[in-house]
């Protein structure tokens, strides 16, 4: 617990930990120590390189004393070359030859699975990134110097690039591979999920995290809704080279550290909170935010780019306007920006509430079920032996039916189903003096 800022906190809020499974813990229990539950979905995995040939070619150099420094990028660079030492039966030479071989952990975690191994003395930069190999390794002369880095297959080139600037002979080789998770239903379950505000922060650790997310989304076709909801939780980088990839795609990064490392992101998520959302009011505004408010709750414009119309109004650009927006709606001062249309009007004429008894192995199945059709909102648990609940709005009572129906099909025996039709509709118009 030393080096934990004190009074910082993650108390009631969620944090989804995308990195492979068998990477989570840390982070995890992370945000555990600071009071925050963390949700656990795998977007990658880590697998071994489908040609081997050029690692194996590296790992006979590194044996055969031909390389002057290894340099480890990651953990999984270094689990997965001895994976491979370990199947051309040069494990114990590669392990005798790096302690007589500089080499160069990229941070301290990197260092600890090196040591556990067996794996010589490595020395780790002050920054954890290409950027503190370099300047590391600037101050021990490198031109006529072998470099070996075992890496991802999908890596940047700024330390092979940097490296050969200053006279180094650069040997680089896939150790692994990253790919999309195969668990597509947990994927999905995260893509819902977020989708559905369940989740406070999207802790991203690599490029790959990012890349994947994105891809997935795609494939479900949430492109839109997954964008928007970004753009309302707390997006966290764990570095540069992540938050730009994140950047590149419009996301705004609210949090990245200054040290890379998952203990650094997960005390900077809670400091975050604490300075954005710890006690933030109404009365810690200031006049320009008590302006918008006003005006997005009295006269927002019914135009093609409202926007647009409502900079122009307020004598703003719109995109101030709308950083302004965003950040109260991430402090949690506006939860929705949406219309309230009477339904009956515009032809919706039915509406229920629905309550289900559903056996905890079914939930998710039942859930994904029901939020397919467009009239269902507000899908949601509760700790209650009615334990699913959701409304639904319809053209007419014929909608409504054809949905129960299906859900009987499911299983569900009557005495499961509470079905709780609207009778009468009271709508509240409240309205706040801010100016």
């Amino acid at each position: 617990m030393a080096g934990w800022s004190k009074g910082v906190s993650l108390k009631g809020k969620v944090v989804a930990v995308v990195r492979p499974q068998e990477q989570s813990k840390d982070l995890a229990e992370a945000v555990e120590r600071l009071g925050g539950t963390p949700y656990l979905a795998p977007l990658i995995e880590v697998k071994p390189p489908s040609d081997p040939e050029a690692l194996h070619r590296m790992i006979r150099k590194i044996a055969a004393g031909k390389v002057d420094v290894v340099v480890f990028m990651s953990r999984n660079g270094v689990l997965q070359t001895l994976k491979a030492a370990e199947q051309i039966g040069l494990l114990e030479k590669f392990r005798k030859m790096l302690e007589r071989t500089a080499s160069i952990s990229v941070g301290p975690k990197t260092k600890h699975v090196m040591e556990e191994h067996g794996l010589g003395n490595p020395v780790v930069p002050d920054e954890y990134s290409s950027s503190g190999v370099v300047r590391l390794l600037m101050e021990r002369g490198l031109r006529g110097k072998t470099v070996a880095i075992p890496r991802a297959q999908v890596a940047s080139d700024e330390l092979l690039v940097s490296l050969e600037r200053l006279g180094a002979k650069v040997i680089e080789a896939t150790a692994y591979e990253v790919k999309e998770s195969s668990d597509m239903r947990r994927v999905k379950r995260f893509v819902r999920d977020l989708e559905a505000g369940k989740i406070d922060v999207v802790a991203f650790t690599s490029p790959s995290t990012v890349r994947s997310l994105m891809s997935n989304v795609r494939r479900l076709r949430l492109e839109k809704e997954i964008a928007n909801r970004l753009r309302r939780v707390v997006v966290a980088s764990i570095g540069p080279t992540t938050k730009k990839t994140l950047e590149d795609l419009g996301f705004q990064v609210d949090v990245m550290p200054s040290e890379y490392t998952v203990e650094a992101l997960a005390r900077e998520i809670a400091a975050y909170f604490q300075k954005n959302n710890g006690s933030i009011g109404i009365e810690d505004l200031d006049d320009l935010d008590r302006m918008i408010l006003q005006a997005l709750q009295d006269d927002f414009p019914l135009t093609v780019r409202p926007w647009n119309h409502l900079a122009a109004r307020l004598g703003l650009d719109s995109q101030t306007l709308i950083l302004r927006v965003r950040r109260m709606m991430k402090l949690g001062l506006i939860r929705k920006i949406g219309a309230f249309p009477n339904l009956r009007q515009i032809g919706f004429r039915a509406s229920t509430l629905i309550g289900l008894r559903v056996p905890e192995e079914r939930l998710h199945d039942v859930a994904e079920m029901i939020n397919r059709f467009k009239s269902v909102s507000h899908n949601y648990l509760r700790e209650h032996r009615y334990n699913l609940w959701f409304t639904v709005t319809a053209k007419d009572k014929r909608e409504i039916d054809e949905i129960l129906k299906l859900l009987r099909k499911t299983g569900l025996q009557d005495q499961d189903i509470l079905n709780l039709p609207t009778v009468k509709t009271f709508k509240t118009d409240v309205r706040f003096t801010l100016q």
